[in-house]
């Protein structure tokens, strides 16, 4: 099985890969890598998204990245949006070194549960887990989700919008 592993950066996706990875005997699939030198941003196409995860695909995988829910490949069977609160989110990006603008947007981004939308329009099988306090239980849904014995979290952080605003005000 392949599953796209995506969300706003900073929600422990990496993390979460490296946890599954050692657990289940993943293979990550690290389309930030693949599509970039590691060093600088760049953007990117849904076209490039797409020959990076062709050229790198294998069974039993997990893609991660904060764009892997635009994979359109029929391979990837499952997908899991994790999300944190945004006012957790900011002070992770703020470790990250993210300067003001990036945090404020990744924070509202997540309020308004952007990938989460991108992502349905797929017509995957696309779940929602919530990653912002404790790693271990998300590792226990997500095998849970993984294993069809379980559903995602519903997860709705709008009303933090207003927060986020003051924030950065």
């Amino acid at each position: 099985m392949i599953i796209a592993l995506s969300g706003t950066p900073g929600t422990g996706k990496h993390t979460l890969a490296e946890r599954l990875a050692k657990i289940r005997g993943y293979n990550i699939i690290d389309l930030g890598k693949a599509l970039t030198d590691g060093k600088t941003e760049k953007d990117v196409t849904i076209d490039e998204i797409n020959t990076a995860f062709q050229r790198l695909k294998k069974d039993n995988s997990i893609v991660v990245s904060h764009l892997s829910h635009f994979i359109t490949s029929k391979s990837i069977k499952l997908t899991i949006i994790l999300r944190t609160d945004p006012v957790i989110l900011i002070k992770r990006l703020e470790k990250r070194g993210y300067n003001k603008s990036k945090i404020y947007d990744n924070a509202m981004f997540e309020a308004i549960d952007g990938t989460t939308i991108e992502a349905t329009i797929s017509g995957k099988r696309t779940f929602q887990i919530d990653n912002s306090k404790n790693l271990e239980k998300t590792v226990k849904k997500v095998i849970n989700v993984i294993n069809g014995k379980g559903g995602g979290d519903r997860v709705d952080f709008s009303s933090k919008i207003t927060t986020v605003e003051k924030m950065f005000k």
